[in-house]
Order: C-alpha cells, then structure tokens, then sequence
C-alpha cells in the first residue's frame, strides 16, 4: 500500500509501528487504540521531533490540501530543503504520512 494512500486506522497502525508499539494488530482485527492521524496530543510530540513542517495547498484538481515536509529550515520555519512531501486531508493526516514516508519508504506491506 502506498503511505500516501493511508488513512484512519491504516495510517494510525503504521505511525504506531514506527513508533515501535509491538502490541499492533493489523486494523482489520481491531481499531488501533492510539490515533495518531486525528489526535493531536499524540501526533505533536512527532511533529516536534521529527521537525516536521505543516503548510497548505489549493491545487485545481486536490483542493485545499494540508502539506507536510521533513527537512532543513532556515531559521523562520520555512525549509529549504526536504526528504519528503505528503498530502493529506488534514494536518495530522499529511504529517503522519510524512513520518511514515521518511520511516518505511513511499510503500508499506
């Protein structure tokens, strides 16, 4: 599955993955108790530590989209250079997908 595809409970199971919860069951079996994807209490302490920077976008064929990017800065939060780029929904939603784009790849299994 392609990360910039995950969404709700997929994009949570694969964000506890890389945090290295080994309590996961794959969503099919159950909703992941931690939703990374739509909580902010626990998806801000990877923003802050992965540095991950939050923008929007409004793009004829997407609409208004949030951006997220992992990279350097120069200084006033505006980056430079990025490892990667995803989309989302919402700011959680594009941030999350970053986290698990920058971890596994642009695909998990």
């Amino acid at each position: 599955m392609y990360v910039d595809e995950l969404k709700g409970a997929w994009l949570d199971y694969w964000v506890g993955r890389a945090e290295g919860d080994s309590n996961l069951k794959m969503p099919l079996e159950s909703a992941p108790d931690r939703k990374y994807s739509s909580d902010a209490a626990l998806a801000k302490p990877i923003i802050d530590r992965q540095r991950i920077y939050i923008g929007s976008i409004c793009d004829a064929e997407l609409g208004n989209q949030s951006i997220a990017c992992i990279g350097e800065t120069d200084g006033r939060h505006l980056p430079l250079s990025a490892d990667c780029f995803c989309l989302g929904d919402t700011d959680l939603e594009a941030a999350m997908r970053c986290y698990v784009y920058r971890t596994y790849g642009p695909d998990v299994a």
